[in-house]
């Protein structure tokens, strides 16, 4: 009986996964920032039309501090973030995102003078962990830099094409079109 109860542990011990976290390290911030040509009130608006060109979720947005934060819908995959490793019977490999992984992106908006503005994104990708004979728990995965990279490429491309509304004076109308108005007004009376 003692036999079985340690060879039930030995096997119990060799099937059970251990899960190793990211040993990278997330992109330094300076790597996840531009800065545009463009006043604050406009760089806003480009970034708020590329958050809805992506169809991501806007969770809270806040002009006044320029924070923006939005969901992506449909979680991510291994190429935008590691999520670890698993150790299991067959040896170690990476962590796979789960369906219902989550991915979030921080928009920050900050003025640079009375023309410019700096504009970063900072995404947090979090995901279910199934580890065999361990309860469920969620990873927080370190980010590669590459939906950054690409959020900031559509919000720089966005910005060349934003600027004020030309507003122009009306034209003054001839004197003789107020003539032929007034003579018009006149014969319909």
């Amino acid at each position: 009986m003692r036999k079985r109860c340690c060879v039930v542990l030995l096997v119990s011990g060799a099937l059970a996964a251990c899960f190793y976290p990211p040993a990278r390290k997330p992109p330094a911030a300076r790597d996840n920032e531009i800065i545009l040509a463009l006043p604050y009130d406009l760089a806003w608006d480009t970034v708020q039309k590329v958050i809805a060109e992506n169809a991501f979720r806007t969770i809270t947005q806040n002009p006044d501090s320029g924070v923006v934060e939005a969901q992506a819908i449909g979680g991510f995959t291994l190429r935008d973030a590691d999520c670890g490793r698993l150790k299991g019977i067959a040896g170690k490999y990476n962590a796979e995102p789960d369906p219902n992984s989550s991915a979030v992106y921080d928009f920050y908006v900050k003025p640079r003078g009375g023309e410019s503005t700096v504009v970063s994104v900072q995404a947090t990708f979090s995901t279910p962990l199934h580890i065999p004979l361990h309860p469920p728990s969620y990873a927080q995965c370190v980010s590669h830099g590459i939906e950054e990279a690409h959020l900031l490429k559509e919000i720089s491309r966005a910005a060349l094409q934003a600027h004020r509304p030309q507003f122009q004076p009306p034209r003054p109308v001839p004197p003789e079109s107020r003539r032929d108005y007034q003579l018009k007004a006149a014969a319909r009376a």
